[in-house]
């Protein structure tokens, strides 16, 4: 007993595994190569030195405020982690600036002023990248198009993510495909608009293999994550086609595997971690759904981030031997009830996908379709809305060019104008994403006018759509 005393027993766990911070860190930089390499292919050079920009900055802040404060300098390799998840959530030409404001405010604001490593309340990317939305939000929503080759990026053009233009974000015909299964095509393949590193979903799920396989994270918060948010696409969008393209789109997979999976901001116990993905993804897709914003999972993952110490304070793990105060053994309601939760969501796709799959597509808008004899598309579209004080019936013939996919011409049918017509010139001549992309709708002083061309806007896009799915326009 006497030697027993001389030593320190250490609290548990005790086993101990080779692995250090400096390797785990290492390991989720080799996790982001395929990111990073599919970002230049697709948005060139330019892409690259963003990346680089953000990556030095968020080291040199590390550094710069450790001699601040007097501090030994750290080679963890966390802040490069850090600089290049942010890097590959920038939009492919953005300022030079961004970077480096982004990559500042990530390690001293979010990560360094709360104790450095492992005490940082949110994860500093995500938080970084929410900060950039909202204080450049022109810049941080901008995208070109992508253009595999070009790596001097010239003559870049603008595209439109999946999120915020719908199917004109693809091309219409794509390695042979073409309609539905050329976007997802595109979308798992990453030719499209969107931020650096998210839009390749293979790269991504390149990434998530080894992490996986090195056994860096846990592969539950990312499989829970894309299970709940298909389940609510399902809910939200009531349509079984558009759960891979939401889940393909934009950085749900990337903030998945790469953002969500934080050690220090994710939940220490295991059936937390399911709970944690559960509430990711319910928040992701409803922001998407009905924010202000196309994406969501940076702003859900922080503010999931925030309730984590809640959920390791008050939902605890069942202990070995645990007992109730009757003596029997503690029942695992935590571990039951995530597990039946991701059951019954699995088992509701399952049900509802072919279901939902079968039924055609229904069209507010569109009473008739046809080609003329010169090839052209016209299609009847017509509605009834309400107008100032009035319920009030619209109707147009609108002719589309089968080559350029541009309105040649718009005929009004019926117009209960009530001294209101709606402004046919501001939509002829215009492609599905051009009108979609319009917000100055705005004819005149006349608040009625306004709600006119808006109802006209609705109509039109609805047209469009009708003759892509129905009639194969644009392929």
């Amino acid at each position: 007993m006497a030697e027993i005393s001389q030593y320190k027993v250490a609290a548990p766990p005790h086993a101990g595994s080779g692995d250090s911070v400096r390797r785990t860190m290492l390991d989720v930089l080799i996790a982001l190569l395929p990111c990073l390499a599919a970002g230049v292919v697709y948005f060139g050079l330019y892409a690259l030195l963003l990346v680089a920009i953000c990556t030095a900055t968020c080291f040199l802040s590390e550094q710069l405020f450790n001699l601040a404060r007097k501090k030994p300098f750290t080679f963890d390799c966390s802040a490069l982690v850090t600089g290049v998840i942010l890097g590959l959530n920038l939009p492919p030409r953005a300022p030079w600036y961004i970077p480096v404001i982004g990559g500042v405010f990530a390690i001293v604001l979010v990560k360094m002023l709360f104790g450095g490593l492992g005490k940082n309340f949110a994860n500093p990317a995500a938080t970084a990248r929410v900060f950039l939305l909202l204080a450049y939000t022109g810049t941080m929503t901008s995208m070109v198009a992508a253009d595999p080759g070009n790596l001097l990026g010239t003559d870049v053009a603008a595209g439109a993510t999946y999120l915020s233009g719908g199917a004109d974000a693809f091309l219409p015909v794509f390695l042979g495909k073409d309609g539905y299964w050329a976007n997802v095509l595109q979308s798992f393949l990453g030719q499209t608009g969107g931020s650096i590193g998210e839009t390749c979903a293979l790269a991504v799920l390149a990434g998530f293999v080894y992490l996986c396989v090195r056994r860096v994270i846990d592969w539950r918060i990312p499989a829970v994550y894309v299970l709940t948010a298909a389940v609510m696409v399902l809910i939200c969008y009531q349509s079984a086609s558009e759960i891979l393209l939401q889940l393909l789109s934009g950085g749900l997979l990337f903030g998945a595997v790469f953002m969500a999976t934080d050690y220090a901001t994710s939940p220490k116990w295991r059936y937390n971690r399911v709970l944690y993905a559960v509430g990711l993804g319910v928040l992701t897709v409803l922001i998407r759904a009905f924010g202000s914003y196309p994406e969501g999972v940076s702003l859900a993952i922080l503010i999931m981030n925030l309730t984590v110490p809640l959920m390791d304070k008050y939902i605890l793990p069942v202990r070995f031997g645990q007992c109730t105060k009757k003596g029997r053994p503690k029942p695992e309601i935590m571990k039951w009830s995530m597990r039946g939760l991701c059951f019954a969501m699995a088992l509701s796709l399952a049900i509802s996908v072919p279901v939902l799959a079968a039924q055609p597509h229904e069209y507010q808008y569109v009473r008739s379709a046809r080609v003329s004899e010169a090839g052209e598309y016209v299609v009847d579209i017509g509605g009834t809305f309400l107008i100032g004080q009035w319920e009030q019936e619209r109707a147009y013939t609108v002719t589309i060019d089968p080559d350029t996919m541009r309105i040649s011409d718009i005929s009004p049918v019926k117009e209960n104008t009530m001294g209101y017509v709606a402004e046919l010139s501001m939509f002829v001549g215009k492609t599905r994403s051009e009108i979609a992309g319009m917000t100055d709708l705005s004819a005149d002083t006349e608040f009625s006018a306004t709600v006119t061309n808006t109802a006209l806007k609705d109509m039109l896009l609805e047209g469009f759509d009708y003759v892509r799915r129905e009639m194969g326009g644009g392929r």
